[in-house]
Order: structure tokens, then sequence, then C-alpha cells
């Protein structure tokens, strides 16, 4: 991959899409600048790694049908998958996985039609049983072939699981992940440690620990802040480095002032990579972790 691949730092428009008939994510009005968030971090990452490796590689872990609206089939936007894959970057294989095959029938529709010319890998199924797929069709690091891969993760959920996390992470895979999920008055942090225990300890693999308990949380907003430290702090001891950005969220979903935009790494540098994307500078220090 040569640098002047990445000359022009402009992000492109987003593609304008007219209604198909097929079925459409209907998202709140926030989701739009979530979106491109991940473009920023997807721009930022690419442009970083442009001289360092021979191929970059794209997953999205819940690709969903590839559009979003506002309302009822009002003010149509690309969501994550039809976004990044109009972008200017050079990107070798996009890997795009959907549990819901409905969902995955529609966004192979809309791939086909309006990317014909990409090389794009579509699985079904969840992405817990989807590993050894990942693995197949993203290339290994080789002495003389260099691979760099971003993995995105919006789920709008308690995911992707440690699990997957650690299994990925064998691949050094970078992980960009918007942690979002139901959380107000009535889903609340107590729902969580009640009913929903199992999924709190899928998401970090193992027992929750007397920080995450009842006794010691009393908000929604201490809870959310505990659950994404733990969190880091599982995968750190994967060996990873983290950067977490917080953005402003106006939901009626999640009733939280702000939400944070996780971004673990392996290899380079997660703090680099998040400068960039948020200040739109060129990185000033290395990404390649000494360690």
């Amino acid at each position: 991959m040569k640098p002047n691949e990445l000359k022009d730092k402009t992000l492109p428009e987003l593609l304008k899409v007219s209604d198909d008939g097929f079925a459409i994510t209907t998202a709140e009005p926030w989701v739009k600048h979530k979106i491109d968030l991940v473009r920023q971090y997807l721009h930022a990452f690419v442009t970083a790694l442009a001289s360092q490796v021979d191929e970059v590689i794209f997953v999205d872990l819940f690709a969903r049908n590839g559009l979003c609206c506002l309302g009822a089939r009002k003010d149509i936007f690309p969501g994550i998958p039809l976004m990044v894959l109009q972008q200017n970057l050079p990107i070798s294989k996009y890997v795009l996985c959907e549990s819901d095959e409905d969902q995955a029938r529609v966004l192979k529709i809309r791939t086909n039609k309006y990317f014909k010319e990409k090389n794009i890998v579509l699985l079904t199924g969840k992405q817990e049983e989807l590993i050894d797929k990942i693995k197949m069709y993203v290339s290994q690091p080789r002495k003389d072939h260099k691979v760099a891969t971003i993995c995105v993760a919006d789920a709008f959920g308690l995911e992707p699981g440690f699990e997957t996390i650690r299994q990925l992470n064998d691949y050094d895979f970078t992980f960009l992940i918007p942690f979002t999920f139901h959380l107000g008055r009535k889903i609340d942090h107590r729902f969580y440690l009640k009913r929903e225990k199992e999924k709190l300890e899928h998401l970090l693999g193992g027992d929750l620990g007397n920080d995450l308990s009842e006794k010691s949380i009393g908000s929604n907003s201490v809870f959310y802040k505990q659950l994404i430290q733990k969190w880091e702090r599982k995968v750190e001891g994967l060996g990873m480095n983290t950067a977490v950005s917080n953005h402003k969220l106006d939901s009626g979903l999640m009733e939280m002032p702000t939400y944070g935009m996780c971004l673990f790494a392996k290899k380079y540098s997660a703090k680099a990579i998040q400068l960039d994307a948020l200040a739109g500078s060129n990185i000033q220090f290395a990404l390649f972790n000494q360690n």
C-alpha cells in the first residue's frame, strides 16, 4: 500500500439512497453522528498504516441491512457497512457479518447493486459462531506481507463477548466499538445486575466481582462508567491498549448524557489513532508499540 494513495484527506459525501422497498433500520438522530465518528476513526486508522502494511481489511461483526432511516422510512442514510464501502480508502477486503438471515439477504442485494467492484465477503450467523470463518477470510500476516484489520462491532447491546475479542486478538485485530445498549428508567442498572448478569459475565469473560454489584452501584451513570473501566482492564489483560472517547447522546433508548467510542489495539497505539480521528490532524508519533 502506497502513502500517495491517501493524499486526498477529504471525506467523501455519503451515498444518497432512495427507498428500495427492502428492510431499513429505524434509528435515532444521534446515530448519524455515530456513523460519522466511525468514518473518522476508519480514515485515521488506514491513513496511519498506509506506509507500514501491505494490506488493510475491514470486518463488521453486526452489519444489519446496510441502511438506516429517521422516522417512517424518511431521511434514509447508509449504515456502517455501506458507509465504509463508499469511502475512498485502499481496503482490500470487506468481511460483513449478520446473524439475521433476512437482514443479511437485504444487505447482499444492496452490496451487489452498489458495490459489485468491491471484494466483499458476507457471512450469516452469530458472531461467536463465525470466528473460524472470519479467520479463514482474513489474510494472516507474514514476514513479507503485513496485514492490518479493523473490526467494527456496533451491536447496540452487551457485545461482543470477551471470548470473541480474545480469539480475534490472536490475529491482531484492532476493534472499534460504540458501547451502547438499552439503559434508562425501565431497563436500568438493577435490571442488568439481576436479570442480565450472565450477559454481563459474557461481555467481561468472567465473574463481575465486588465493583459491579447492586450494593456498590447506585445509578445508571456509575454502572456505565464502571462497566467500561472493567471492560478496558480485561482487554488490556490480553496485551491490547485502549482509548475511549466520549460523545453526546440524545436517545430515548439509552438515557445517558454521553456514550463511549472504544478503540482496542494490540500492535498500534489506540490513543494515537483516536487523536487523529478526533482532531483531523496527521499522527505525529509512532503507532507501533515498543513494548
